[in-house]
């Protein structure tokens, strides 16, 4: 996969960071949510932040987060009894609703920065599910990609330049003993 696709993933995961943080403090202090749901939101946001610098900087921990950032984004579910979305950085979505009324709906929605709706018991919702299309297309990205044999040497190199004067002084010290 080349560098654009996963930059691309990393920035829409900053972005979506950074303003999802924001959007979840502001709404803190408006209190307009719940600090249980504001606190789940918060730190799946930290997640996306974390995971899009991760990914950026090519570390292990950048494509196992955003895979777990991008089966967040992935569904979308609304009903009576629960509603789950979030968005980060772009969204773009397919849903399908059925409404109180028992008309069938679908239709095609964006999203951009962030966006997050978590609830329980809501009176009156519709029953809707979605499918993220950026989530889709990006998840099977991350899926397909590996760390670059490049880093991951280059990692290993600098763990051996850290490691190597270590050893040295430890090899002149036993000398020092057996003589």
């Amino acid at each position: 996969m080349s560098k654009f696709w996963i930059r691309l993933i990393a920035i829409l995961e900053i972005v979506g960071g950074i303003f999802g943080i924001a959007f979840v403090v502001l709404q803190l202090v408006a209190r307009q949510t719940g600090l249980l749901f504001a606190s789940i939101a918060l730190a799946v946001y930290i997640l996306s932040l974390v995971a899009g610098v991760a990914l950026l900087r090519n570390r292990p921990f950048g494509r196992i987060g955003s895979i777990i950032v991008q089966c967040i984004q992935l569904p979308k579910y609304v009903s009576p009894l629960f509603v789950f979305m979030f968005s980060f950085g772009f969204d773009a979505y397919l849903y399908f609703a059925l409404t109180n009324t028992a008309n069938a709906i679908t239709g095609f929605e964006f999203k951009f920065l962030a966006f997050n709706q978590l609830f329980v018991n809501v009176a009156d919702a519709p029953v809707i599910f979605g499918v993220s299309i950026p989530a889709s297309i990006f998840l099977a990205m991350l899926l397909k990609h590996r760390l670059r044999a490049d880093s991951a040497d280059a990692a290993n190199t600098r763990t051996e330049q850290i490691v190597e004067p270590e050893r040295n002084q430890v090899d002149s010290h036993s000398l020092d003993l057996n003589a």
